[in-house]
């Protein structure tokens, strides 16, 4: 049964992330942004006990692909749409048409990765930023009333703006450290971004929406001390040190 659990918890996300993009396109949006942080402590949780209880597998990660894709990019686009009110022109349709397309090849790229453990071990992981970035920007977007603070004209050019940076970011080279990798954060981030709907709402995704802004650029150089650590060129020096030793 434990060994299930994952599972159901991923399938959950699926659920979550259908009825949050309802919500959005019903107008909906802060039950919507409610829904997707939900999603993510789900998110949170079932790699976790998928380690724990070791039943990490190929199918598994797939699955959990199929749910972020749901959760973190097919909702927060449509939140993006009704933020963007009194709805989208074409260079604003199009700025929104990105992240769907850069999520499914970042998607599509790693779950070959996954499925494949003699790759998984050669590439040493994926590259690009996580979707769940682009989802908390809409996210704290919601809980901030971030178009009332900007104006409606300001708001209109920059929320295309990132996220077509954001989108671009999920298929970069570059490899982001998750959460998991900072010891002891990820269980007060999930208990934080769980009670944020319901308390301390501004404060909270005042604090997120500054961190989702500032980890694209800061996180490489922290992971790795002194530069961002750059996939093509990390494996060309593996290809090369290969080489040497054969």
């Amino acid at each position: 049964m434990l060994f299930a659990a994952p599972q159901v918890l991923t399938a959950s996300r699926l659920v979550v992330g259908t009825a949050a993009l309802i919500a959005a396109i019903d107008g909906r949006l802060y039950m919507a942004a409610t829904l997707i942080c939900l999603g993510a402590v789900t998110d949170g949780l079932d790699g976790f006990l998928a380690r724990r209880f070791d039943a990490a597998s190929a199918f598994g990660a797939l699955f959990d692909y199929f749910a972020d894709y749901v959760c973190y990019v097919v909702a927060p686009w449509a939140m993006a749409r009704e933020l963007l009110d009194p709805g989208p022109n074409v260079l604003e349709e199009s700025a929104l048409a990105v992240p769907l397309l850069t999520a499914a090849v970042r998607y599509a790229r790693n779950g070959l990765i996954v499925a494949d453990p003699r790759r998984q071990a050669e590439d040493g992981g994926v590259p690009g930023l996580g979707t769940i970035y682009f989802a908390f920007l809409m996210v704290a977007a919601v809980f901030l009333d971030v178009r009332e603070l900007l104006g409606e004209s300001p708001f209109a050019i920059a929320l295309p703006l990132f996220i077509v940076v954001f989108s671009i970011l999920m298929v970069s080279p570059i490899r982001y450290p998750k959460l998991a990798q900072f010891h002891g954060a990820w269980p007060i981030v999930l208990a934080l971004v769980a009670i944020m709907p319901f308390f301390a709402t501004k404060p909270l995704a005042a604090a997120m929406l500054m961190i989702g802004l500032l980890y694209p650029l800061l996180a490489p150089v922290l992971i790795n001390g002194v530069r961002p650590h750059f996939y093509v060129l990390r494996k060309s020096r593996r290809v090369d040190s290969r080489a040497r030793a054969d």
